[in-house]
């Protein structure tokens, strides 16, 4: 447990004040009679929290930070009878710092992250469940003034940005009751991941998706009844030879023969090409000027130069002709080639597959349709089956998963419930009047009240009891209750619940307290308050820093 705290910014009338010590039970600080504000109260608490690895302190009391500045916290604990010494920075304070007893840091030892700082006061406060965190299970029963732990309707959220689900779940790793749930939680979400990629890969990869609904179940069966008996015939009227192929052959089949037919086809197209061409290099008229002597025999007196020179253009012409017939000569030849070997590719390829039924391509073709449309139905069948069964194991588990879930949550409920009712009856001293009541509905919402009664001071006396309770049914080894929890709640229902935090000496747990303003209780709940002080506080001078920064001068601060 914590048994002293001790900084050289807490002051005195002008002196560093002596290191406050603590015990088990009641721990309160105590401002003056008259009520005063900002001497320290609230503040030490945030200091409380602090030391319990919060960062509030640093955070939230910025006017602090401001005029005390940077400061350490020095703290110790003791667990089965020895004594644990750290120091904590308010600038570096993402980390904690071993030190002697006369806080010197321990240079040998390596200064603890909050992490394993919060391990260590888990393992010595023996919060030992599954996945439990130290600020998991503390935090929100640290309620101060400027913390967002104050919400009356919300006593499990230790911060505003605090998710329903994360709130629940860490409040049953307290109760070591969130190990059950998340081994369901995980199997349920194994089985719904399971059928989730099932229903994808159905669809994605296998480009068969399954039958929608039990109807399009059965129109596929009647579907497929037809399509088989078309399959019957059509191999016995070749003779049986079709039922020697399966589909994928089938198709095989049918795609090399229908490659076959087109390449034939580009091949003929090709030979009468390379003809056409063939033929109009062979046939070129002869030269013209040959003819020129039978010209001048019946023209003896013309000139025939112009013609020559046009026979000369002509035979230019046609070398750049010839050149360019041999250039697609060429081309369609190697073609003629390149789809000759296909051809006779192919051919082996259809000659390797063995039984192939003398059939025409027409009826390949139809039966090749018709083993791919059963294939595609049979599977779309199968995979409906499949995916049913998957879902009946998901639902199987999910119903599992919540009935585990609900009895978790109920067992933890009814506890609570029970405590709070038995701490309401010590309280209130009336066994008719309704106790506070949590409701954990779900993993992610729960609903908190003190039924029939919506006054300030009945809903923070929820709080209170809510608190304890937990104390009293739970591994929580402490809580911090501010001032504002207290000042509504009626004189004698506070004397009794100071009697209460009082009584937590015998389970050996703390309950740290701020109040002020004593004179209207009772003598003997003032000297039970009194009697547990571990600081008191007062202003000029005798404020927990030795002056107060809201005063204009500086006498009236106490410096």
């Amino acid at each position: 447990m914590l048994v002293e705290v001790q900084c050289d910014k807490f002051i005195s009338d002008g002196q560093i004040r002596e290191p406050i010590r603590f015990h088990t039970g009641l721990n309160t600080v105590l401002g003056d009679n008259n009520g005063s504000n900002s001497i320290g109260k609230s503040t030490f608490l945030m200091i409380l929290d602090f030391i319990f690895g919060g960062s509030d302190y640093v955070k939230k009391c910025v006017d602090v930070q401001e005029n005390i500045k940077e400061h350490t916290i020095n703290f110790t604990f003791e667990f089965g009878g020895y004594q644990y010494h750290f120091s904590r920075n308010t600038i570096d304070y993402n980390k904690v710092v071993r030190c002697d007893e006369k806080y010197n840091p321990l240079i040998e030892e390596k200064p603890l992250s909050l992490q394993e700082y919060g391990d260590f006061l888990c393992k010595n406060y023996g919060l030992s469940a599954e996945g439990i965190t130290w600020r998991g299970a503390v935090a929100r029963f640290i309620r101060v003034y400027k913390r967002d732990t104050l919400d009356e309707e919300r006593p499990l959220r230790s911060s505003k940005d605090e998710k329903a689900s994360d709130v629940i779940k860490r409040y049953m790793q307290l109760f070591n009751r969130y190990h059950a749930v998340e081994a369901q939680i995980n199997q349920a979400t194994a089985a719904e991941d399971e059928k989730e990629a099932f229903r994808k890969s159905s669809l994605q990869y296998n480009h068969v998706r399954a039958a929608k609904t039990t109807k399009e179940k059965e129109a596929n069966e009647t579907r497929i009844a037809v399509l088989e008996q078309r399959e019957k015939e059509m191999a016995e009227s070749s003779n049986q030879g079709l039922l020697d192929l399966d589909s994928l052959t089938a198709r095989r089949l049918s795609e090399l023969m229908e490659q076959l037919i087109n390449y034939r086809r580009q091949r003929a197209r090709i030979q009468t090409q390379l003809n056409s061409i063939r033929r109009d290099m062979t046939e070129q008229k002869k030269g013209f000027k040959r003819t020129f002597t039978d010209l001048e025999r019946f023209f003896p007196n013309e000139e025939f130069r112009t013609l020559e020179e046009i026979e000369h253009f002509h035979q230019k012409l046609a070398k750049i002709l010839a050149e360019e017939f041999r250039e697609a000569e060429k081309d369609l030849s190697t073609t003629y080639v390149l789809l000759n070997n296909e051809i006779v590719r192919l051919k082996n390829e259809i000659t390797e597959i063995k039984n192939v039924p003398n059939v025409s391509q027409a009826i390949l073709k139809e039966f090749a349709q018709i083993t791919t449309e059963l294939h595609n139905l049979r599977e779309a069948n199968k995979n409906f089956d499949e995916l049913e069964s998957l879902k009946k194991v998901a639902a199987d588990y999910a119903e599992t998963r919540d009935a585990v879930i609900h009895d978790q949550l109920l067992a933890i409920e009814t506890t609570v419930n029970q405590a709070m009712r038995e701490i309401s009856l010590k309280i209130l001293k009336d066994a008719t009047h309704m106790p506070p009541i949590l409701r954990l509905e779900k993993l992610n919402k729960y609903t908190f009240n003190t039924p029939n009664d919506g006054g300030t001071g009945a809903q923070y006396r929820g709080l209170i009891t809510f608190d304890l309770a937990n104390m009293t049914a739970g591994p929580i080894p402490f809580v911090i209750h501010d001032s504002v929890l207290l000042k509504n709640i009626e004189r004698k229902v506070f004397a009794e619940i100071i009697k209460v935090y009082e009584a937590q000496k015998s389970h050996g747990k703390q309950v740290f307290m701020a109040y002020d303003t004593l004179d209207s209780y009772d003598e003997k709940t003032r000297l039970l308050i009194e009697s547990n002080a571990v600081l008191r506080l007062s202003p000029r001078g005798n404020e927990l820093f030795g002056w107060a920064w809201n005063k204009e001068n500086k006498d009236e601060a106490g410096k």
